[in-house]
């Protein structure tokens, strides 16, 4: 191995990083993935739907593109952006206009456990379904229905052209089709697991809660071979225990922090490789508007300029992050490359000042299991206090964090004050702003707030097919969100996998997952 030299409390965590890992059943077989074709993933949590109806994330996701069928996939352009092409699973799609989209499926094509064939009216069936979804709806925002020509051909149809139908509906965990004959026959037509059939280059035939998944080659399959007999997905929660079980080659691949990142880039362990890619998530510090401490606008602006977001992104990210200015990434259309505040403390204690506020007292939350994200919360709580903002920090379980700002879960949002966090979003912007819509207050709108023109904007931004046009009507937007001084920009963090020498690069698609259906020996 490289010399890499441990202190005490790195001996500490590695041995309880051991004890995790042999509690989840997972032992000395570091060399068996390479002799027997088993590729071994890391899963951060527990997989709890695979229903794409009733997800509330895209965790969940690789199961869905290793097993069932799509009518696209994304797929990344020469330019380095994300576009989309035609998947295995058609003859035939292109977009005829602006609201109608023509499909034919290739014949043939059986669902697993006798659920018959793969047919129109199973994708008629699944877009429509999906226009009651949570989360994934904003993916189909001006769906109206899939016409079913034959058996095999049909047409969706829009109430209005939107530009990223393509991208973030058709190709995307909303574009999911699942078995009619067997959905419509369960209660309030919903499953979580298992899937109720199956068809793709996997099989997911095991599953052990708060384990692993066990997927397996499917022999039938007619589309690209995978390089792997089986795929393991092994939950690790712990990101230390992740980390030791990757470098004793317990697991092949797992995502992995900054300062973890960093490490390896000065010294990599013995057969391991790292691999990044831009961030397709953002991270910013909501504030709740509705919480009566937080209710005046100069107080939330003199939040905003009481940070030094350079200070987060060098203590928290290692100094791998590149700052935010939006919730719209680098290399996307509509991203921001300034804000209209900046660190100015004795702004921020003038606006305190002049709003009558002393000696406020604030809570700031984030998920327990983010160490990137704790971190730079206790630096916003630095910053906060040399204004004369006392704030405590309060890292919550991750189940429990999610639950924090929705209403349908309780009255916690009531006494919400400030909080990170952070969001995935399809390579398009408006999948990540549509989170922050007035009908989304009471769901992922933690930060409650709207505006008429933030509204008119998002329609006016789905339907523009010039791409000048759409990138400054969500730059605008942008601005918007900003002067209503709810949001604290932070970074749009790459994300950065760590994997055994013995397979190529993983696969990490524009959401910042893998696909290890495309996974390929080294």
């Amino acid at each position: 191995m490289s010399k890499l030299y441990m202190t005490r409390r790195q001996v500490l965590g590695n041995a309880a990083a051991l004890a995790t890992l042999t509690a989840l059943g997972i032992h000395s077989n570091r060399v068996l993935g390479a002799e027997n074709n088993i590729l071994k993933v890391r899963l951060p949590d527990d997989i709890k739907v695979l229903d794409p109806r009733y997800m509330t994330s895209i965790a969940e996701s690789n199961v869905l593109y290793m097993c069932m069928p799509r009518l696209a996939v994304q797929d990344k352009q020469a330019d380095g952006t994300w576009g989309w092409k035609p998947s295995e699973y058609v003859e035939s799609i292109r977009q005829d206009d602006g609201t109608h989209i023509s499909f034919t499926l290739k014949k043939g094509m059986m669902w697993s456990d006798n659920a018959g064939e793969i047919t129109a009216d199973d994708v008629k069936f699944s877009f429509e379904r999906m226009l009651k979804s949570e989360y994934f709806g904003a993916s189909w925002p001006t769906l109206d229905h899939v016409d079913v020509k034959d058996k095999y051909s049909g047409i969706i149809v829009l109430k209005s052209p939107f530009a990223a139908t393509m991208l973030i509906g058709v190709s995307f965990v909303a574009g999911t089709i699942v078995p009619k004959s067997l959905v419509e026959k369960m209660k309030d037509q919903k499953y979580s697991l298992p899937l109720p059939a199956q068809c793709g280059p996997y099989a997911m035939v095991e599953w052990t809660p708060r384990q692993k998944a066990v997927l397996k080659a499917n022999p039938d399959w007619w589309g690209a071979k995978p390089s792997f007999q089986e795929v393991h997905l092994v939950q690790v929660t712990d990101a230390k225990a992740a980390e030791f079980a990757l470098e004793t080659g317990e697991i092949d691949v797992t995502n992995v922090p900054p300062d973890t990142a960093l490490r390896y880039m000065k010294a990599s362990p013995q057969h391991v490789k790292l691999i990044s890619s831009p961030g397709p998530g953002f991270t910013w510090m909501g504030m709740n508007t509705q919480n009566p401490k937080l209710a005046d606008v100069r107080v939330r602006k003199a939040i905003q300029r009481a940070i030094d977001p350079d200070a987060i992104l060098q203590g928290a990210y290692a100094g791998l992050s590149p700052r935010a200015y939006g919730v719209v990434p680098n290399g996307m259309l509509g991203h921001r490359d300034k804000s209209n505040y900046s660190f100015n403390p004795e702004e921020a204690k003038a606006l305190l000042q002049d709003a009558g506020v002393s000696g406020l007292t604030l809570d700031i939350k984030t998920p327990a299991d983010d160490a990137a994200q704790v971190a730079a919360c206790q630096i916003i709580q630095s910053y906060l206090g040399e204004i004369g903002i006392n704030m405590t920090v309060t890292p919550v379980d991750s189940g429990t964090y999610w639950d924090l700002g929705q209403e349908s879960k309780g009255d916690a949002w009531k006494a919400l004050e400030l909080y990170v966090m952070r969001y995935s979003t399809a390579p398009d912007p408006s999948d990540a702003l549509s989170s922050f819509q007035k009908k989304q207050i009471g769901a992922w709108n933690w930060e409650r707030w709207s505006d008429p023109e933030f509204e008119d904007l998002t329609q006016k931004g789905m339907a523009e097919s010039d791409s000048n046009k759409r990138a400054a009507i969500y730059v605008r937007m942008q601005g918007i969100m900003e002067n209503s001084g709810a949001y604290f920009w932070i970074t749009f963090a790459p994300v950065f996998y760590g994997y055994r020498d013995w397979i190529a690069p993983p696969y990490i698609d524009p959401n910042g997952w893998l696909r290890p259906e495309l996974f390929a020996k080294a």
